[in-house]
């Protein structure tokens, strides 16, 4: 626990990262993001999603910029004609945490996703382990594991805040997960290199493995002009408006 308090500290006063993440959803959907990220300010972040899918129907690769107020996808270049050549579709994240808990749980967990916080769930755990020295993307790391109760989720010094748990709580239960298993690979700097999440939703087990490089880099957090984007909606009156 005490050395995991070190990593906390040393997690949250570094605000950037590279990231390659990959999401698999049972046997049905293998979603993978690479990118870098910044969390000084709320979660930012410039990534390329891919998805592999178990249904044939090719989903190209899309580039993502996640900001505080909205995500911004790149057209595909032979699609830019169809949008009076705007090369980026606004969703406003207000719009999404407006489409059921589903979407309310997915902003939130954009508006607080940091590696700091897999490290408080990970001393939250009730059975946290070291289980000992292994090597990851050639970097020697000490492996920490443990599992999260969502019945058992409290608040504590070492860990949680109550504003993690109310968020935790939210999220885990809008997905029906009732534990969440938590393995973390921390470098001799104290910095997280690899994160991996399992649980078992009440549709699917979802593991989810992040790998942590060059912390401190320097991100992009400019957003497309304007005059280059459209929405497909608006929630203004509850219509809809923009290029479709």
């Amino acid at each position: 626990m005490d050395y995991l308090l070190k990593v906390e500290n040393a997690t949250s006063k570094i605000h950037s990262t590279e990231m390659d993440q990959t999401v698999t959803t049972g046997t049905v959907r293998q979603m993978r993001i690479v990118g870098d990220s910044d969390w000084a300010d709320g979660f930012k972040a410039n990534v390329t999603v891919s998805v592999k899918s178990s249904v044939p129907t090719p989903v190209p690769s899309l580039q993502v910029k996640i900001r505080s107020d909205a995500m911004y996808m790149k057209v595909p270049a032979q699609k830019v004609a169809s949008t009076g050549g705007k090369h980026w579709l606004k969703e406003p994240l207000a719009l999404l945490a407006a489409q059921g808990d589903a979407g309310k749980a997915e902003t939130d967990q954009m508006k607080r996703s940091n590696p700091a916080m897999d490290v408080r769930m990970l001393m939250a755990s009730g059975d946290l382990r070291k289980v000992g020295r292994e090597t990851v993307r050639g970097v020697t790391t000490t492996h920490y594991t443990g599992t999260l109760d969502t019945a058992k989720l409290i608040a504590s010094k070492e860990g949680l805040t109550p504003d993690d748990v109310k968020f935790l709580k939210k999220q885990l239960a809008a997905q029906g997960v009732a534990e969440d298993h938590i393995d973390l690979w921390v470098n001799s700097e104290n910095l997280p290199v690899e994160m991996q999440e399992q649980t078992q939703t009440s549709t699917a087990k979802i593991t989810s493995t992040t790998y942590l490089s060059h912390y401190g880099v320097a991100v992009d957090l400019s957003v497309p002009a304007a005059s280059d984007t459209f929405t497909l909606h608006s929630v203004v009156g509850g219509g809809q408006t923009g290029t479709a």
